[in-house]
Parts: C-alpha cells; sequence; structure tokens
C-alpha cells in the first residue's frame, strides 16, 4: 500500500503524548486537524516524538496509513523549542 503525504513540514501541537501503543495524538496548528500517530519513518523518528510532552510545538512530514483519514505515519520531525527554551539558549550562548 503506498503511503499519502497528508501535511508536508507543518507546525503540530502534541495533544497526547506517546503512550504504551507507540501512539501519539497532534492537532495542525493550521487547519486544526486532528492526527494519530501510529507509525514512525525509523526509530530516531519515533524517539524524537516520544520525548515530547503535551502541548509542545513540532513541525511533522506525515503520510496516511490504512483508510482511517486521521491515523498517521511520521516521516520526519523536527521538535521546535519554547519559547522558554529559545531564551536559555540564547543566554547560554552568549
Amino acid at each position: 500500500m503506498s503511503s499519502e503525504l497528508i501535511e508536508g513540514a507543518s507546525s503540530f501541537i502534541i495533544v497526547s503524548e506517546m503512550n504504551g501503543h507507540d501512539a501519539v495524538t497532534v492537532r495542525s496548528t493550521g487547519t486544526n486537524a486532528t492526527y494519530h500517530l501510529v507509525d514512525y519513518a525509523d526509530d530516531a523518528t519515533r524517539e524524537a516524538l516520544a520525548s515530547l510532552t503535551s502541548g509542545q510545538s513540532v513541525r511533522l512530514d506525515l503520510s496516511r496509513v490504512g483508510r482511517r483519514g486521521n491515523v498517521c505515519r511520521a516521516d520526519t520531525v523536527t521538535p521546535r523549542l519554547s519559547a522558554d527554551e529559545t531564551e536559555a539558549e540564547s543566554a547560554a550562548g552568549s
């Protein structure tokens, strides 16, 4: 089965952090659509998402998995720093 790109390099908020079944729920900041991530491109992608908590922002490329419209695979992930983390990192570098 081929995967269909849902949203590429879009911004999402973690709604529910990774559970015992390796599933994560995210919401698109652009469309407010909710997606359930149940598959990952590789272990590094899964681990990056596992490290995030509810409310954190992340950029993702998503592909549809199976027949349900909101069940997806995370193809790439780029965690985004919060404002506090960005300020702390800037202060440490100066």
